[in-house]
């Protein structure tokens, strides 16, 4: 009778086969090494990594997150109540919250700083430069840690037609400094502020004809158009910027020289012939052309920094691309 040990053959070298059948432990293969024998064995599905099995079991694996199921209203009112209105209002109390305390905006509905500013213009006003102010109040501060300088332009409440009427003018002298009008050029702390004649735009010269009133044409073409540079001395800073006479209908030109208490401000448009400010402000007719009319700085509501967008009103309010983002100086 053959040993039970014969009915295992042996191969040439005279080892034991069976071991080389007897697979390897599972845990010594990486997870490829296990896809590859699995697809080699036929297999339809390959093992799956214990990582990504642990990341599906706790739901962060490449499973989709479930939709977010619609919000569901018991009536229409309560749908607009929070598909819109809500939205809208909290968009809305964003805008307001940064206009009460930061950027605001201004239509100029006039000409007085033509040509800086022109009609239509939308203006962007920081009202966080000089400090901040109470909400809806026209003279408190909550905070202030600035205040504003010669050549600024600056949009204020008017001081003598109330709290209502904005303005928008440049700040030309500020406390301490001696202000002087001769034939409408300054002269600041007795220093002569220099001008250099230049030839305007023909966009320029159709706008004042289409903008300045009584005989506009022969008007606009009597405007003649300045560089205005003041020198910047211990009181002050200097600046360059562009001004526009009146030939045909000159305005107040001549001013003695006035000191300028502290805290307040001297303000003119750049139309110097046709802009009412610190000129007339608080002074009867007659009184015209011997003194300035002064504003306190705590009516002061921001310095206009650059166009926001500007309309055409006098052609269908057609935008003024070339004005769009242009910064003010």
């Amino acid at each position: 009778m053959p040993d039970e040990h014969d009915s295992q053959p042996a191969n040439a070298e005279g080892t034991d086969t069976s071991s080389a059948s007897t697979p390897e432990p599972a845990g010594e293969l990486t997870a490829a090494q296990r896809r590859a024998k699995a697809m080699a064995e036929g297999k339809a599905d390959a093992p799956t990594e214990p990582r990504r099995e642990e990341a599906n079991r706790r739901g962060f694996g490449l499973r989709r997150k479930p939709k977010k199921p619609k919000k569901k209203y018991d009536s229409i009112l309560a749908y607009f109540w929070g598909e819109w209105i809500r939205p809208l209002g909290q968009i809305l109390l964003v805008v307001m919250t940064i206009r009460l305390v930061a950027v605001d905006w201004f239509d100029v509905p006039t000409g007085s700083m033509e040509p800086t500013i022109m009609v239509g213009d939308r203006i962007l006003v920081h009202k966080w430069v000089y400090g901040i102010r109470v909400p809806f109040s026209k003279e408190s501060w909550i905070v202030k840690w600035g205040t504003p300088e010669r050549s600024d332009i600056v949009v204020c409440y008017s001081p003598d037609e109330g709290d209502e009427v904005r303005l928008v003018k440049r700040l030309v002298a500020q406390g301490g400094d001696t202000v002087e009008l001769r034939d409408g050029r300054l002269v600041i702390n007795g220093q002569a502020a220099g001008y250099e004649q230049y030839e305007p735009s023909e966009s320029m010269v159709q706008y004042l004809i289409d903008n300045w009133d009584q005989d506009s044409i022969n008007r606009a073409s009597a405007a003649e158009f300045f560089t205005e540079t003041v020198q910047a001395d211990a009181n002050g800073p200097g600046d360059e910027h562009a001004v526009v006479f009146d030939a045909a209908k000159p305005g107040i030109r001549n001013v003695p020289a006035f000191e300028v208490p502290e805290d307040h401000f001297v303000v003119i448009g750049d139309n110097r012939d046709n802009s009412k400010d610190s000129r007339q402000w608080n002074l009867e007719p007659e009184q015209w052309g011997t003194s300035f009319g002064i504003m306190h700085e705590r009516r002061v509501h921001g310095r206009a920094f650059a166009v926001a967008f500007s309309l055409d009103k006098s052609n269908f309010y057609v935008p003024r691309i070339t004005r769009t983002g242009k910064p003010l100086r």
